[in-house]
């Protein structure tokens, strides 16, 4: 992935103006939340995870929370933010999703929240088979894809061939999203058994599929 260009923008994000946004997260109630508790998931991987929310929001609701992110910035910052509401925020470091460095079968679930939707499609591929890799075999893995917000073709901007868009400049330079539609999405988790999905009221489309044994 492009850890320069989130290391960037992660760079100028400080702790304390998240709070009000992390404070949404803590113990938040959620399906999504039951449904990992449903499949007795313990071991969590908050994948890309930003400045924490998600690790925030399966931490203070009991689960063993392991998380990371390809820009060192945003790592700290999920640390932080762990460690401002008093849980553990050590197992939080820098990684790539292509490659994240955690053994096979490591995780019982994992979550990649509006993720595979900032890479080429053939990288969402490698990172979906990286997250496969990482959770244990009928564990649980939730992605989302964000829905397209009125700003996103205002930047200038190329069209890649798998139809994906690359800002050419101004702040977003070298920033990919790829528009999933529900069609894409599903193509994308083909022959993945989808035990929860829902299209949130931001447009968002939430997947969470069981990992298959192979």
């Amino acid at each position: 992935m492009t850890g320069g260009l989130w290391e960037n923008l992660w760079s100028y994000t400080s702790g304390g103006e998240l709070l009000p946004y992390l404070e949404r997260f803590y113990r938040l109630k959620s399906r999504v939340i039951d449904i990992f508790k449903e499949h007795g998931a313990v071991r969590i991987c908050d994948a890309a995870c930003g400045c924490g929310a998600y690790s925030l929001a399966f931490a203070s609701n009991g689960f063993e929370v392991y998380s990371f992110d390809v820009s060192p910035s945003a790592a700290k910052l999920a640390k932080e933010g762990l460690e401002r509401f008093g849980l553990d925020g050590s197992r939080v470091k820098s990684a790539d999703i292509l490659s994240t460095g955690y053994p096979d079968s490591f995780f019982d679930g994992t979550v990649a929240n509006s993720v595979l939707d900032h890479m080429s499609v053939a990288d969402a591929k490698t990172a979906l088979s990286e997250l496969r890799r990482i959770t244990k075999p009928d564990g649980i893995i939730m992605v989302s894809f964000d829905g397209t917000e009125g700003d996103d073709l205002s930047e200038p901007h190329d069209i890649l061939p798998d139809g994906s868009i690359l800002y050419t400049s101004g702040r977003r330079r070298g920033m990919i999203i790829h528009p999933y539609s529900e069609w894409e999405a599903h193509r994308l988790l083909w022959g993945l058994e989808t035990v929860y999905t829902e299209v949130n009221p931001h447009g968002e489309q939430v997947f969470i599929f069981k990992n298959p044994a192979d």
